[in-house]
């Protein structure tokens, strides 16, 4: 009897493991498979499968990987993009936002973009200065209701209330700041050539005057660009549908010197939509 019991429970096990196994497996070869292209030289190769890779889950380093060989192939606006997925998913990594900086060196991007990224008030960091704010304010407010029923000797609890206030005023202005980085995550997107053509070095992304292949370009940014789409009062991307079924965006930079429409292919957001 104790047995069959141990047999059901191994039956159980290799049953269950079977359920999950299956698209792991498939991950895993899929992941070898990657790794051997790129050993062999094959970094297109390699990068088709990583992208595969990435349509099942992501991973700061396989957005690492991706990025890397966008890199040897020179199209340098795609490695932006995948350098910033990696930092999303692992902020503290120095490794990934040293090669970012590179990358951004050799596209031509704006340096501003690279310092909202490694701000103090990124929106990486919101989670913490709401916390911190939270901690503060609610020891705070402990201390003063312990303090307000003793005798008040002296001016410590003034000085205590004064330091108290300052440092809520300032977690909530960090808070503010990182809120607002969040809400610009959000819309944000890295201008891209299009996958089919061939990478040069002079190659730019129009940002044209209006939403049509025949419009005139109003200006031209570097790919690895960062945009940030504008919004309609439903709080959505203004998009604009083409007659011949291409879909136009209206985009800007960050200071909003440069702005006009570009195509749905022509840009990637740095959060999944």
């Amino acid at each position: 009897m104790k047995v069959l019991y141990i047999r059901f429970l191994l039956a159980l096990h290799f049953f269950a493991l079977g359920g999950f196994s299956s698209s792991g497996e498939s991950k895993d070869k899929l992941f070898y498979d990657a790794v051997r292209a790129e050993a062999s030289g094959d970094v297109n190769k390699a990068i088709e499968i990583y992208s595969q890779i990435t349509e099942q889950g992501n991973s700061a380093s396989l957005h690492a990987n991706l990025a890397n060989l966008y890199f040897k192939t020179e199209d340098y606006g795609r490695s932006v993009l995948h350098f910033r997925k990696a930092i999303l998913i692992d902020p503290p990594n120095r490794n990934y936002a040293a090669n970012l900086s590179l990358v951004y060196e050799m596209a031509g991007g704006a340096t501003e973009d690279l310092k909202e990224i490694h701000s103090s008030f990124s929106a990486q960091l919101q989670t913490s200065w709401l916390v911190g704010l939270a901690v503060i304010f609610w020891v705070g407010l402990l201390y003063l209701s312990i303090t307000f029923r003793l005798p008040l000797k002296g001016n410590l609890p003034l000085l205590f209330i004064s330091i108290w206030i300052c440092l809520c005023l300032f977690l909530g202005w960090g808070f503010f700041q990182s809120k607002r980085q969040s809400d610009q995550l959000q819309r944000e997107v890295i201008a891209l050539l299009p996958s089919s053509r061939q990478v040069d070095s002079d190659d730019q992304i129009a940002l044209r005057v209006f939403a049509g292949r025949g419009s005139a370009s109003n200006t031209k940014v570097a790919p690895g660009t960062s945009l940030y789409l504008d919004q309609g009062n439903d709080g959505l991307p203004r998009v604009h549908d083409g007659p011949d079924g291409d879909q136009w965006y209206l985009a800007r930079s960050q200071s909003g010197g440069n702005k006009g429409w570009l195509k749905r292919s022509e840009f990637e957001p740095v959060l999944d939509w």
